[in-house]
């Protein structure tokens, strides 16, 4: 009997309902399916397999950052087989279906497997309904339908495949690889972060702890029976779909005093960082060159450190009041549908 390997992450569910088909056809083929979820601290599971299967969502063009993490932490499989899913968000537009793009995150993936030494026979996609809530209004009901079995249709051709071992390897080509890879690093080095403290329950919020428990990331704290974003957030939108009350908002003036506040200071702290290296290196542009590059690195993440941290405490602290807290908690979420997948229930 053929042993399999399947490792997921999961947002709202579509990559856990794709899993769970690919799971009910590989035990029908007379495989024995081992499933692990990935989640905040979880670790590969030791044990040989004849195969494996990696699936996830797409967000901004790459893996979630904890897949990733969670990847580089496999042993040396020495030539074992091994396929990649990657599930992106699609929508209905005047009755056309818009499915989602996966950029270069299928071969990033498929390059951090290599160097683990596996046999990546098989990467492609599916499009199941987008689920960015925290910036995009979910798909009705007419969407739902639409694009869903398209999504299935797509998750039993990629079963297929693997179970005949057919050789297939996705490609976006160059360009689209290299612009692609740029918005993925700065999405999964700040901009999951950054997204995650735009956060916010309102009054509807009834303490009631479940998007809490059931981060994957486990970024969100219980303050004063209110829950409260850290820096971990991996931007799966799964608190925000899954509230039972749509309590979880996107703050709108905190988003904006935000951004404000961190171009401000990416500005102010570039320009320090310039001219205290124009004083330090005279006469020597090439030097200068080399060493402003870094430093301009560095005054970003300095900049987006100060707001992650120091800021956001002091805006957590002034929503201790009841008055300015209202105020923060005005968004463009409020009207929006909510989305998960059918049956994604991930608090039982």
């Amino acid at each position: 009997m053929a042993t399999t390997l399947i490792h997921y992450f999961t947002g709202t569910g579509n990559t856990a309902h794709a899993v769970q088909m690919i799971s009910e056809e590989l035990k029908l083929a007379g495989h024995k399916v081992t499933i692990v979820q990935v989640n905040y601290g979880v670790l590969p599971p030791k044990g040989a397999f004849d195969y494996h299967i990696v699936a996830f969502p797409v967000l901004s063009w790459a893996p979630p950052a904890m897949m990733s993490r969670y990847l580089q932490k496999l042993p040396l499989l020495n030539g074992i087989k091994v396929a990649i899913l990657a599930i992106n968000g699609a929508l209905l537009s005047n009755g056309k279906l818009i499915a989602g793009y996966t950029g270069q995150a299928l071969e990033e993936t498929e390059k951090i497997l290599r160097r683990k030494r596996m046999d990546v026979f098989l990467t492609s996609n599916a499009s199941f309904p987008d689920n960015w809530t925290q910036m995009t209004n979910p798909c009705d009901e007419e969407g739902l339908k639409a694009i869903i079995p398209q999504g299935e249709a797509q998750v039993r051709s990629f079963t297929a495949k693997f179970l005949l071992e057919e050789r297939e390897l996705y490609r976006c080509g160059a360009l689209n690889t290299a612009w692609s890879w740029l918005v993925a690093r700065g999405f999964g080095k700040i901009g999951r972060r950054i997204l995650g403290t735009f956060y916010i329950a309102d009054e509807k919020c009834t303490g009631c702890a479940i998007c809490a428990k059931t981060c994957p990331a486990q970024t969100i704290v219980m303050e004063k029976k209110l829950p409260r974003w850290k820096t971990r957030c991996e931007d799966c939108n799964r608190c925000i779909n899954i509230c039972p009350e749509k309590a979880i908002q996107v703050s709108l003036p905190l988003m904006l005093i935000q951004i404000t506040l961190n171009l401000i200071l990416s500005v102010w702290f570039i320009k320090g960082v310039l001219d205290y290296a124009s004083l330090i290196i005279v006469g020597m542009p090439w030097l200068k060159l080399l060493v402003d590059i870094p430093l301009v690195i560095v005054a970003i993440y300095l900049a987006v450190w100060v707001s992650l941290v120091p800021l956001d405490f002091v805006f957590r602290q002034l929503m201790n009041s009841p008055a300015i807290r209202h105020y923060f908690t005005k968004s463009f979420t409020k009207s929006f549908r909510r989305y998960s997948a059918p049956g994604f229930k991930p608090w039982k």
